[in-house]
């Protein structure tokens, strides 16, 4: 499937469809409607009581964001400290564990007040983001807190050989630029080309749409837009990806 203009239009990395059903997007966020009869799992986790998002928002924060409408609440995760986990440890895979555990570390735990721990054996019952390893497209199976304590809530590709195989010449690069695409799903972020104000040239939009509210203007280099003409902004967070996950999770 060819996704974007391009560096995302190679054949050697397409992002399959991110999200499922019963969900839709606000601008770069999303509203959730959560499927009936389900519900977060009741596992041990942190409680972080930060009040409202709005209430955090600093002058700074408030100065380099163009506010046009507030997001809705719904799949922002509820506490910063996040649980993440895996569905299985094979020894094979440890170096690239440790690599996606960095990128994301160094990328929206570093960049906000979000804080990953945990990053060992997933325990059933567990919350949390719970994830595999397939040789198949990435994705999450839903998107923020609606992941919470899901098996094989996403899945993250270390062996492709079936899917985007030319990522086998540059793995690293490949599961670096993935996971931090990834997790800004699982953190609450929807494609960032599939907001109502974006340009006419960039026409890839996937996965979940909705109604056209939005905090950021149109971010052509967010890690989140299929339109960056540089393949997943290189994995680094753009000025408006900071900006944003700053307003919704505060400052480190």
């Amino acid at each position: 499937m060819t996704l974007a203009c391009g560096a995302w239009a190679q054949d050697t990395v397409v992002d399959e469809d991110d999200t499922t059903e019963d969900v839709s997007s606000v601008g770069s966020f999303i509203e959730i409607r959560k499927p009936e009869g389900t519900s977060t799992p009741a596992a041990e986790r942190p409680q972080v009581d930060d009040g409202s998002f709005i209430d955090r928002l600093t002058a700074e924060q408030e100065k380099n964001i163009t506010d046009r409408a507030f997001p809705l609440e719904a799949a922002i995760w509820e506490f910063s400290e996040i649980f993440v986990c895996w569905e299985d440890l094979d020894p094979a895979f440890e170096a690239q564990r440790s690599l996606v555990q960095k990128a994301v570390t160094d990328t929206w735990q570093a960049a906000s007040g979000l804080e990953f721990f945990g990053w060992d054996q997933c325990v059933d019952g567990a919350g949390g983001i719970h994830i595999a390893v397939r040789d198949t497209a990435p994705h999450v199976k839903q998107l923020g807190q609606f992941v919470d304590g899901m098996d094989e809530g996403m899945v993250l590709n270390f062996i492709y050989d079936f899917w985007s195989p030319g990522c086998q010449a540059m793995q690293d690069y490949c599961n670096h630029i993935i996971a931090v695409h990834e997790f800004g799903h699982a953190i609450g972020f929807a494609h960032e080309q599939n907001r109502p104000d974006t340009p006419e040239e960039c026409d890839k939009a996937q996965g979940t749409v909705g109604d056209n509210t939005s905090i950021t203007t149109w971010d052509p280099h967010s890690v989140m837009n299929y339109c960056n003409a540089i393949y997943g902004n290189d994995g680094v967070l753009s000025a408006l990806d900071v900006a944003a996950v700053q307003y919704i999770y505060g400052k480190g």
